[in-house]
């Protein structure tokens, strides 16, 4: 269903979607969806979550449909341009370590925005995670990851929260204490998502530009602020595995699932915070990210 919003007596094609996605009664307000919504036309049945977006016949609208981008090559397209690209215009030459720890920390920006879109949108998660219920019941799950993985996007979309928020009411299927804000999952997520964004960012110029602070002398900072914020992460993804583990939540969802969708998304934020937090111990031991960061 295309949903047009009338602004300054302009019609503009905000995003189209499923009716587990974008349905009207998910919309509950303008703070929601950073909108001024003066008038919606819901006179056509919306597709299926695996429906391509339509294109707008305005040949404005057409020019931001990408054929290739969905939720999978937009988060590819984000590490290339915040790792790769800059790892070639950078004069130094970061180790292995340098370079996992810049991926990760990359990555990690990402999802904290979108664990900053948990916090802001949970009322729409809730709703959106009773409805896949019904949608995708007993094996059926492992199709809901993968629609989601696969959803597409647009250059007016690729930004939206409410696209992202989708995918912890899919994440929700697996674990439903990220659709209820009471929970130790919620809000380990949402404190990271708004504390761990200038860290990494810090640790990045550390990473490719580690003689400037190293000449400013500010390798005891980089390496203080980095044992605090990895050893955070490290420690609530520790908590929460074994809160998932011991309130067995893992019953009823196949072993390839779990390990799948759960552990090995949750190991990535286990195994990269011990390269990070080694990488801050000899920082703090050697007072040089020269010698932690460059090849030798």
């Amino acid at each position: 269903m295309d949903y047009y919003f009338k602004e300054d007596f302009h019609y503009k094609l905000f995003f189209a979607s499923s009716p587990n996605l974008y349905g009207s009664d998910s919309i509950h307000s303008n703070s929601q969806l950073n909108h001024s919504v003066h008038e919606i036309n819901p006179s056509i049945h919306p597709p299926s979550i695996m429906t391509s977006i339509k294109k707008s016949s305005s040949k404005s609208n057409s020019l931001l449909d990408i054929p290739i981008l969905n939720t999978t090559t937009a988060i590819a397209l984000w590490l290339a341009v915040t790792t790769v690209v800059p790892l070639k215009l950078s004069s130094s030459r970061p180790n292995a370590l340098g370079i996992a720890i810049l991926g990760f920390n990359n990555l990690n920006i990402l999802i904290a925005f979108c664990e900053i879109v948990l916090g802001n949108y949970i009322t729409v998660i809730q709703q959106d995670f009773r409805k896949f219920q019904q949608q995708y019941p007993g094996q059926r799950r492992y199709q809901a990851a993968f629609a989601y993985l696969l959803y597409p996007l647009s250059l007016r979309t690729v930004l939206s929260g409410r696209v992202w928020s989708q995918m912890w009411s899919t994440y929700s299927l697996w674990d439903p204490s990220y659709s209820n804000p009471e929970s130790f999952g919620f809000f380990i997520d949402v404190g990271n998502g708004w504390s761990t964004i200038v860290p990494c960012l810090l640790w990045n110029v550390a990473i490719l530009c580690p003689q400037w602070i190293h000449s400013n002398e500010l390798d005891t900072l980089v390496g203080f602020v980095g044992a605090c914020s990895y050893w955070q992460v490290l420690y609530g993804t520790i908590i929460y595995l074994l809160s998932f583990v011991w309130n067995k939540r893992y019953q009823g969802n196949p072993l390839a699932e779990v390990l799948g969708f759960v552990g090995v998304s949750n190991g990535i934020w286990f195994v990269f915070p011990l390269f990070a937090l080694y990488a801050s111990y000899q920082m703090l031991l050697h007072k040089d990210c020269t010698r932690v960061f460059l090849v030798s």
